[in-house]
């Protein structure tokens, strides 16, 4: 049965998730053009609070993991969105640049709690049939609000001013509290069990499993690996499209391009997912590094890259991506026992993000020698030839841990 508006409580449980992630683009669209536009804040204080508002997720995000397998996530998404409507009113009302940075890092911890406790609450509500639907219906639902949420503030930003937009942050955060009951009926006597996971340390049960479980540890070396790539390149992607000769709107074109292929890959995502689902996760790596291969090799070799293509290899690169992703989350998801899935899925966030971070710093450094175009070339490079060595892996039955590797069935 794979029928998710079946499913009781999970038409609320989609609400609340289109809710949570378009309050989460309103308000890193709205934060930034006020450190822009109002505060008339530096790049230095502009990098800080970027770093502020996402390095919360690389040193709590598993601790809050763990308490959404200890305690009700209902709980948990009730905290976590009175705390991001509290903060939105406080942003609009700060005295001064100092307090709205202390904010933004406030804000960014606000935001911590939802996806633990909504990736509980999928496993507690949902089978393994639906959780595939369930990923293509979440990343459609992801990706529309990252199109129409900027548009949203942009509109706001322009009618009004930017600070006004987060009165409708503050409002959706309401909102998702009064649309939290329909799941409390139907998710606390499902969701309280962590008897038996460890104290001591938060990426112990993400460490487990990738150690015990064989399809789960190549779907995240995969993922994991997508992310170091997309960081190695992706910040210099602007300047790479100036150097080319691109006109100023072609990155804000791409950006749409990016979201709309990863739209298309969660329709598509059903079918692949059942037809050779062992292989999308390095099958989405090779081709994400062959759509930044090609440009780089393009451009080290002198010859002129076209608009058009530029908007089509993104959009093959957003679907590639997309493809990744939702395999890891559906294995995740299926592979993760019920009363850990809290803390795996919110270790394995801050791993993504920690290589979200370094990567960046090693691009910056490394395109100073190469430049860019080569940058692009060994980026791509690597994503093609780490998706290969993974996809020779699982089609030989062989491993990248030293030791004996089992499958794990969870119910």
């Amino acid at each position: 049965m794979t029928r998710l508006n079946t499913v009781a409580g999970y038409k609320a449980l989609l609400a609340a998730r289109c809710t949570s992630s378009v309050a989460l683009w309103l308000d890193f669209t709205l934060i930034f053009s006020l450190l822009s536009y109002h505060w008339h804040a530096d790049a230095i204080t502009i990098g800080v609070s970027s770093a502020l508002y996402g390095l919360p997720g690389l040193v709590l995000g598993p601790l809050l993991g763990s308490l959404a397998d200890r305690r009700n996530p209902v709980v948990m998404l009730a905290i976590s969105y009175l705390a991001r409507g509290v903060t939105s009113v406080l942003l609009i009302v700060a005295p001064d640049l100092h307090v709205f940075v202390l904010l933004v890092l406030i804000k960014g911890i606000a935001n911590l709690g939802a996806m633990p406790a909504e990736q509980v609450l999928i496993r507690s509500m949902l089978n393994k049939e639906q959780l595939v639907s369930n990923a293509s219906v979440m990343t459609a639902v992801d990706q529309l609000t990252k199109i129409c949420a900027p548009l949203v503030a942009a509109g706001v930003t322009g009618l009004y001013r930017p600070a006004a937009g987060l009165w409708l942050s503050a409002a959706l955060a309401m909102v998702g509290i009064f649309g939290l009951p329909a799941l409390r009926r139907v998710a606390p006597s499902r969701t309280r069990r962590a008897a038996g996971i460890p104290h001591g340390w938060h990426y112990g049960p993400l460490w487990q499993l990738a150690r015990k479980n064989r399809r789960f540890r190549h779907a995240f070396v995969c993922v994991l690996w997508l992310s170091a790539i997309l960081g190695l390149y992706d910040p210099l992607l602007s300047l790479f499209l100036k150097e080319e000769g691109m006109p100023a709107a072609a990155f804000g074109m791409i950006v749409s391009c990016t979201a709309g292929g990863a739209l298309a890959g969660a329709l598509a995502f059903r079918t692949l997912h059942r037809r050779c689902q062992r292989h999308v996760p390095s099958g989405g790596l090779i081709a994400f590094g062959l759509t930044v291969l090609l440009p780089g090799g393009l451009a080290a070799g002198g010859v002129a890259i076209h608009l058009p293509l530029w908007l089509a290899l993104w959009m093959v690169n957003g679907c590639a991506y997309g493809l990744t992703a939702m395999s890891f989350g559906v294995t995740l998801q299926q592979e993760c026992s019920a009363g850990a899935i809290g803390s795996v899925s919110a270790g394995a966030r801050s791993a993504q993000l920690g290589a979200l971070v370094l990567g960046p710093l090693l691009g910056a450094s490394m395109q100073s020698l190469l430049g860019i175009p080569l940058l692009f070339v060994l980026s791509g490079s690597l994503a093609v030839i780490g998706g290969a060595v993974m996809l020779w892996c699982v089609q030989n039955g062989k491993d990248l841990v030293v030791g004996q590797a089992r499958s794990v069935e969870h119910p």
